[in-house]
């Protein structure tokens, strides 16, 4: 068999030009450009071909074909999508030799590669976070960068690494490889990458961190201890470096835990905070709260919803802005039309700094910061301190301003390769030599006249094409009229094209113009480009406030639609809310997607020392979810700083919310239903401390009714002696309610429902008290069980209430789970056994038998 180096002999120049690249790419596919084309070959073209549904073709070589396809270099981006969905990474191959000056085959290289993390969609406006993470004696260092916005973070956590994902929902984890095994079953959803475990090396990363940030000790960034963070981080840079990737980070910076909430994937998923359960944005809290006008607004509230503080002062800072902007209605008006069509000043100003920007980007730039000194102007008439404090912080950039505006053309190009970029009277040069090119197109107009006059033939013109240049085009039926000085070129189907000695000078003289002009119009253009760039920090920090202040525009206008109130914030437990609302499903009632329904607002009162755990009983379908998300929802709204849909609202600030809601099977994992309920029951007790805020949504439905309810009674105990946090624990097992009579900070509540024959409605109001039945079998009838089910239902429901099956509170005596005040359980534990003779014994078994009987 041939070596592949001897097969490579064989190719055309090209190809074994493509081959020697794809040696140094081999795990990834290359878009290998090719004129107006990305190509790719081989296995490459195989795989892409079909992921991408395109058609595959072969180029020819000796001894066999070589698979191809391509897609167009313009419209390359939605192609690269796709790829990168499949979990593939695309490596964008450039020529970047200049193809005139060629001899052979133009030289050509790998710019950039391109991964999940590391790639930005085309109009999306959330971060690309990437993450590395190295685990190490029970912590994991954890590193996430976005380098669209040059956001870079570093941390340190013992908790679980999956809610530490979820905290960024990053594109894409780069792991150990060691740890291939432990990480390919750990339930991670993102593109994994595991890359060498060297590259987490602590030395190799500090090494590579003080050169990149072009420091000597990471002290200055208070992260030189942190050995696992800084591992994580330099394994990221390195990646980044390695996939060619343009990073223009200003700092590293220390995320501090103790600032926010974590919010754990069940909760995200469960509260529907940043999606629907279906996956989709409307229906979820960012759904509602989401009127913002710019790409930083909407990032900040997105990672505000991730992320709710902790901190009393932050917490009431914000909600200060938010109160500026709802009492202002013309300010805020103002604001909103100013930040609509707003640039994503972040990104450009990233894009600056790594010379990666286009001429239109530029100018959108422009149009954005003219906008910043009318911002100020208006803000100056509001008296917040906290307005104030934004307005100070925003810079004019005027001389920035003024350089766009004397250099970009009103209509620039998209890209630096059009011409056009500058406006006339930037450069001189440029002046005289778009003159030039704009005068030798009007003498090719006088050419064809004058041609056209001399030789009588009225339909001959003058072309232009890349291959041939400037050409004479004579029909067929005219060629007899062709002077003898013309010199074929081309012969066509109908017609022939000719070229003069005249014709040739002037297709010099206006090509060259018009290739010095672009030579000189992109030389300018990079020399803008590097003296913007020492505005770009001051543009960061616009892009910040901005996004602060559309952030506050955009919860003052969601709280004025919808009636919400400010919220007060205190330091101890006691959450207390009046006519609280679910914001989400008011919402879909007012826009009509819940027909027939109408919300009905309930209190809550919990956190005191007589009432920190509600045992909330009554039907399915009553609103018991409803009313614990509500109030869920109301906690993580108080904390992003938003105000809160309730009449009022009094938030002790909770450290964590967990929820446990609804069943689900994991059975490639080999877990059931009731499994995946008691790990994520475990995961609760484990974590949550006094501060929290705990949703239970049915415990112990997964297995037999006495395991269930035995399981729930002890959680419920645990929680309320033990963890002592602040909890609403929704149940079907309505004989549950017997342990508030036990335990004095347990307290029950119900869904009110009315009963009309066999028929309920449900008045979705929370009261004190617990439901005394299920009301299954009625909820049943609402689901359209066939009637004799019902009525079979109903025959087995009066048999076990009539005592012909054993009944719960009978077992229960038996095994002493509740009922610990039990007379017969009292006259047992009398009996002195030492001193009790046979027949003693004897009566004394008959007088309990009785007492059972007469029970």
């Amino acid at each position: 068999m041939k070596s592949e180096d001897t097969k490579q002999e064989e190719f055309t120049p090209l190809m074994r030009q493509y081959f020697k690249i794809k040696e140094q790419y081999k795990d990834v596919i290359i878009f290998f450009r090719l004129g107006d084309f990305y190509e790719m070959f081989g296995e490459d073209a195989r795989i892409a071909s079909k992921i991408l549904q395109i058609t595959l073709t072969s180029r020819d070589r000796k001894d066999r074909a070589i698979p191809m396809c391509g897609v167009p270099y313009f419209a390359a981006n939605s192609y690269i999508e796709k790829l990168l969905r499949e979990g593939y990474k695309v490596a964008i191959c450039e020529q970047i030799g200049d193809p005139k000056a060629s001899k052979g085959i133009v030289e050509r290289e790998v710019i950039k590669v391109l991964t999940p993390g590391t790639y930005l969609p085309e109009g999306t406006k959330e971060n690309i976070y990437i993450m590395a993470a190295y685990p190490l004696r029970g912590k994991t260092g954890i590193a996430v960068a976005d380098i669209t916005t040059g956001q870079f973070v570093i941390y340190e956590s013992s908790k679980n690494f999956i809610d530490e994902i979820e905290r960024f929902e990053p594109k894409e984890i780069l792991l150990p490889s060691s740890m291939k095994d432990v990480f390919e079953i750990e339930g991670i959803h993102q593109h994994k990458t595991f890359i060498e475990d060297w590259k987490f090396d602590y030395m190799l990363a500090y090494k590579n961190l003080t050169k990149y940030f072009k420091i000597t000790s990471l002290k200055s960034f208070g992260i030189e201890d942190l050995e696992m963070a800084v591992s994580a981080a330099g394994a990221l840079l390195k990646y980044l470096e390695e996939n060619k990737q343009q990073t223009e980070f200003k700092e590293l910076k220390l995320l501090n835990l103790s600032e926010f909430m974590l919010l754990d994937s069940a909760t995200k998923k469960n509260l529907e905070i940043l999606n629907s359960l279906d996956g989709n944005k409307e229906g979820s809290l960012f759904w509602v709260l989401d009127e913002t006008m710019t790409p930083m607004g909407t990032r900040f509230l997105k990672n505000a919803l991730s992320s709710p503080l902790l901190n009393k002062e932050e917490i009431e800072k914000k909600l200060d802005g938010v109160e500026a902007f709802y009492r202002d209605y013309a300010l805020r008006k103002f604001i909103e039309n100013i930040l609509k069509d707003f640039p994503d000043i972040e990104r450009l100003a990233l894009k600056i700094k790594g010379e990666n920007i286009n001429p239109r980007e530029i100018k959108a730039l422009k149009d954005g910061l003219k906008k910043i000194p009318e911002i100020k102007k208006q803000l100056l008439n509001n008296d917040s301190q906290v307005i104030h404090d934004l307005l100070n912080s925003l810079c004019e950039l005027n001389d920035l301003i003024s350089l766009i505006e004397s250099a970009i053309s009103d209509n620039p190009p998209n890209t630096i390769n059009e011409g056009g970029i500058f406006r006339d009277g930037y450069n001189s040069i440029i002046d005289e030599l778009r003159t030039l090119t704009s005068q030798s197109k009007n003498y090719i107009l006088n050419m064809e006249a004058e041609e056209r006059k001399k030789t009588g033939i009225n339909s001959l013109k003058v072309g232009y094409n890349r291959i041939f240049g400037y050409y004479i085009e004579v029909t067929k039926s005219n060629l007899r009229l062709v002077p003898s000085t013309y010199i074929r070129k081309q012969t066509l189907a109908n017609a022939e094209r000719f070229i003069t000695e005249e014709l040739k000078e002037l297709e010099s003289k206006i090509l060259g113009a018009e290739e010095r002009l672009q030579t000189l119009e992109q030389e300018l253009f990079i020399e803008l480009v590097k003296t913007m760039s020492t505005y770009t920090e001051q543009i960061l920090k616009n892009a910040y406030i901005i996004g602060f202040i559309d952030f506050l525009c955009s919860l003052a206008k969601v709280a004025s639609k919808y009636n919400y109130t400010r919220p007060q914030i205190n330091e101890d437990e006691v959450i207390e809310i009046i006519e609280g609302r679910h914001p989400v499903i008011e919402r879909l009632i007012q826009l009509g997607k819940m027909p027939d329904q109408r919300f009905i607002p309930n209190d809550l009162l919990i956190g005191t020392e007589e009432q920190k755990i509600i045992l909330l009983t009554g039907p399915n379908m009553a609103g018991k979810s409803t009313y614990m998300r509500q109030n869920a929802l109301i906690v993580v709204m108080a904390q992003i700083g938003s105000f809160v849909p309730a009449k009022t609202a009094n938030i002790g600030i909770v450290d964590r919310i967990f929820t446990r809601i609804g069943a689900a099977d994991y059975l490639a994992k080999g877990q059931s239903t009731f499994m995946v309920e008691m790990i994520e029951t475990a995961n609760i007790l484990n974590n949550a401390t006094s501060k929290s805020f705990i949703i239970f949504d049915e415990v112990g439905r997964g297995t037999s009714t006495f395991d269930g309810i035995s399981i729930a009674w002890s959680v419920v105990e645990y929680i309320a002696e033990k963890i002592k946090a602040r909890t609403l624990f929704a149940t079907h097992y309505h004989e549950l309610t017997d342990i508030a009579f036990n335990i004095d900070c347990i307290k029950n509540y119900t869904v009110v429902v009315k009963e009309w024959g066999d028929e309920i409605i449900f008045l979705r109001k929370i009261e004190k008290g617990g439901a005394d039945k299920s009301y299954g079998i009625q909820v049943a009838r609402l689901a359209g069980l066939p009637y004799e089910i019902l009525n079979r239902a109903k025959q087995i429901l009066q048999q076990l209430e009539k005592k012909e099956f054993q009944t719960f509170r009978s077992r229960a005596r038996q095994l002493d789970l509740f009922f610990q005040d039990d007379p017969i359980i009292a006259e047992i534990a009398k009996i002195d056994i030492e001193k009790l003779s046979p027949q003693k014994a004897l009566k004394k078994l008959k007088e309990l038998k009785e007492m059972i009987k007469s029970d």
